[in-house]
């Protein structure tokens, strides 16, 4: 693993966190998701930057570690990027409440092989 990567997989921890850190926040409820921007765009502007992140890991990363959908997780930043203000609130519920932690802890995984 390219030490660029480790540097971005930090970077990939410290957004999930953030989201973390929000959902915290405001309850981890979904109503106030639903009604609270401040509480969506803190969530969403992560994962957008998680996406982001993503499309910059190494090909010799992705190619290892195929357990994280790296492919998806670049076209979730464009969807939350170029379709923001069209968001299915429910479909990022889900990704802050399942895909999120998931992503995290294969991250956490990945960084403590090394």
């Amino acid at each position: 693993m390219k030490n660029k990567d480790v540097i971005i997989l930090k970077k990939i921890l410290e957004y999930c966190n953030q989201v973390a850190e929000a959902c915290e926040m405001f309850g981890n409820d979904y109503e106030k998701f639903v009604s609270i921007s401040v509480f969506q765009n803190a969530c969403c502007m992560c994962i957008l930057q998680i996406g982001e992140l993503c499309k910059m890991i190494s090909e010799e990363l992705r190619s290892a570690e195929k357990d994280i959908p790296w492919k998806e997780w670049c076209g979730i930043r464009d969807i939350f990027a170029h379709q923001y203000s069209n968001l299915d609130y429910q479909s990022a519920w889900d990704t802050i409440q399942n895909d999120l932690p998931d992503l995290k802890e294969k991250i956490k995984q990945i960084l403590e092989k090394m």
